[in-house]
């Protein structure tokens, strides 16, 4: 897709004129009804409003008919298993299964449940899972998994921080099972520990976490780098509190696109979650709806195969402003135009530290 110098858009579809020939790329977005059910009575920032917005925000947008929509769809006992231990998926059924549903509790102090979990976990699941299959196998789609509740806080065995199954992961381990080479990239304010979990002795999935460091939950060192098959396919990038577009550009620059063209992924997974924004007062970082867009564009020059899973951002306004960001670009990559907002901005001697480590650590 990269070098496309002509593209227009018709019912779903962007054709991208590349090098004399005109091939089609299709944009997949999924959500529905089945994740607002996941509540609870009281306040608590992973909220269906969250979803909500977004989908007003799309509605009322340019790009209505310009992506393929995919009905959401429940994950398989196969797909969840080859993530999530088996003694953990039976306690979830017991606690919240659909066909006895127990009322509402917590499954840690962050992580609650209610009558419509169960069914919203298992299809959000089942969704990223859908979508990464058909990009996989595709010559060059793209999509967005808006689902939630989010998931990769979730391990093999426990929920944690609002996360009760590793929709990533699952997706991941899926088109992994097809013999595809897959890399996640998890730009979430807080560190994907559940992700980095699942995949830390594996080797056969990069992955690759920026994150506000130090903060929740307290792992995404830069020297914590995998275990034995996956020494080195676990990549952690710690930036401090108040980073911006200029240090998440110069981590990209230094660290993310060399990893990943080194890796060479079949498809990108991204943890899209917006919670790094500015206006987000879950976190303490600067980023703005441009910055997101501008690391799916650079995400889109290495591998045009590439799905974003919904994670966190818990604003509503600068969440929905966010994905519509994205969305213009998964959408038509060519017409990403930076603003140059921040031009001029340097980034800090700690970042560039930061980054320096990361580099000799992975020899890149």
């Amino acid at each position: 897709m990269s070098g496309a110098a002509q593209s227009g858009a018709d019912e779903g579809f962007v054709y991208v004129r590349c090098g004399g020939t005109m091939s089609t790329m299709k944009t997949y977005l999924s959500s529905g009804d089945v994740f607002l059910g996941h509540r609870i009575v009281g306040e608590h920032p992973e909220r269906p409003e969250r979803l909500q917005a977004i989908e007003a925000a799309i509605d009322s947008s340019e790009l209505v008919g310009r992506f393929r929509r995919i009905p959401p769809r429940r994950a398989t006992e196969e797909e969840l298993l080859r993530v999530h231990t088996a003694p953990y998926l039976a306690d979830l059924r017991q606690r919240m299964g659909d066909l006895q549903p127990k009322g509402q509790g917590w499954l840690d102090p962050d992580t609650y449940y209610g009558p419509g979990t169960y069914s919203a976990v298992m299809h959000a699941a089942g969704t990223a899972c859908d979508l990464a299959l058909r990009i996989a196998s595709s010559d060059g789609d793209n999509g967005f998994a808006l689902v939630r509740p989010p998931g990769h806080h979730a391990s093999q065995e426990r929920a944690m921080g609002f996360c009760l199954l590793n929709n990533v992961a699952i997706a991941a381990a899926a088109v992994r099972a097809t013999g595809r080479r897959v890399a996640i990239v998890d730009f979430d304010v807080h560190h994907g520990n559940g992700t980095e979990e699942i995949f830390a002795r594996d080797g056969g999935v990069l992955v690759i976490s920026l994150h506000q460091f130090p903060f929740y939950p307290g792992s995404g060192a830069a020297t914590s780098i995998g275990e034995g098959n996956g020494r080195g396919a676990i990549l952690n990038i710690p930036l401090p509190e108040s980073s911006a577009g200029p240090e998440y550009k110069l981590a990209f620059k230094k660290v993310v696109l060399p990893a990943l063209r080194r890796f060479a992924p079949d498809m990108i997974l991204v943890s899209a979650g917006f919670d790094g924004h500015a206006q987000d007062s879950l976190a303490g970082m600067g980023l703005v709806e441009e910055d997101y867009a501008h690391m799916v564009s650079s995400l889109l020059a290495v591998q045009a195969r590439l799905l974003l899973v919904l994670e966190g951002g818990y604003n509503t306004k600068a969440l929905a402003a966010s994905v519509l960001a994205v969305l213009r670009v998964l959408i038509d990559p060519s017409s990403f135009r930076p603003s140059g907002h921040d031009a001029g901005t340097v980034p800090s001697d700690a970042v560039r530290r930061a980054l320096t480590e990361v580099q000799k650590l992975h020899g890149l």
